[in-house]
Parts: C-alpha cells; structure tokens; sequence
C-alpha cells in the first residue's frame, strides 16, 4: 500500500467518526413556540367558545410557548412551561380579547429518546377577557396539561418541534364569573436540548 494512501485513510478516519457522533442532550433544555389554537369558557350551566367570547366576531387566534428545564435522563426532561392561547376580534371600532395562560411544571418524555415525545403537567392559569368599552376582567386558577408531538433534530442540539396540546382549567364556582375552560394549542417549537 502505498504512503499517500496510508496518510489518507488516515486523516479521513477521524472525520467519518466526528461526523457519525449521535445527538446528545445537554444538562437543561430552552425552547420557543409560536402557533394557533382555541377553547371554550364554562360557567352556570353555559358553553361559550372563543368566537362567541368575541361577540360571535371570526377572531384572530395565537398561541405562544416558553419552555426551559433541565435533562433527568437522554428520554425525560423536567421544567417549567408556559403556553398561552389569545383570540382577539376588532370589527366596527370594538375590541374584544380572551386570553389563557398556563404556568406549568412539565415533564416531557421521549420513549425512543429522538422523535416522538409525550407530555403532561400542571400548574397555575389565569384567564383574561377584554371588551373596549366595559375593560377587562380577570380570574385564576389551576390547569391539568397534556401533549404530543415530534422533535426533528437539525444539528447537534437544535430541534424544530411539532407539538398538540390540550388543558383543562378551573377557577371554582361563581354566580357571574367562568367556571372552567379548556383550551388546544397547535405551534412550531424552536428547542435545543
């Protein structure tokens, strides 16, 4: 065997096993998330969806993701979550809004640890209704979460995520306020784990 031949095998050897390494997963994990989603406001015997809480107007609905914790295992993470669904209508110069906003503990687990993920946690919500000329009102609560949805590895930490949540509140029993609501959520997550 010839010396060039020799001295090429062995320069190309290390490069093959650098570009072969599998996707490791740090210590903690931060992500963003940006999508749609829809609900509904239970209270008194009453259903309301998001449209009929902007006065039955066609909204406009956004749904925002935070995430940020730290790795147990390379298939379970631990942390804290915040997702919130707005619906916003303007028509003939009235403004109407509802928004939920959940503040989470998150436990995401990946049981082939790349790919497919489930999820589920709970924490504290608060819901926010707006209306121009009467303002806005507020309540809190307490939510129950659950998800799905697949991490798409594009380098060796950075994962564009498809996610499907749903959450159930509860604010207690009112005379004149929402009782419980439900919301889904639909985004596009920018992670690196």
């Amino acid at each position: 065997m010839k010396l060039s031949t020799l001295l090429f095998a062995a320069l190309l050897v290390p490069t093959l096993t650098l570009a072969q390494e599998p996707h490791q997963r740090d210590p903690w994990y931060i992500g963003f998330g940006l999508g749609t989603g829809s609900g509904n406001v239970s209270g008194q015997g009453d259903t309301l969806s998001f449209k009929d809480m902007n006065a039955g107007r066609d909204p406009t609905n956004v749904a925002l993701n935070f995430k940020a914790g730290v790795t147990l295992t390379p298939k379970l993470l631990l942390g804290l979550d915040i997702t919130a669904v707005r619906s916003a209508a303007a028509q003939d110069g009235i403004d109407t809004a509802i928004q939920i906003t959940n503040y989470d503990a998150m436990v995401t687990w990946f049981p082939m640890e790349t790919g497919l993920f489930v999820r589920g946690g709970a924490g504290l919500s608060a819901m926010v209704w707006e209306l121009d000329t009467f303002g806005s009102s507020s309540i809190s609560g307490g939510n129950v979460l659950v998800g799905a949805g697949y991490a798409f590895w594009l380098g060796q930490k950075f994962n564009l995520t498809a996610n499907l949540d749903y959450s159930v509140q509860a604010y207690g029993s009112s005379n004149d306020k929402p009782e419980r609501s439900s919301m889904w959520a639909l985004w596009v997550g920018f992670d690196w784990y």
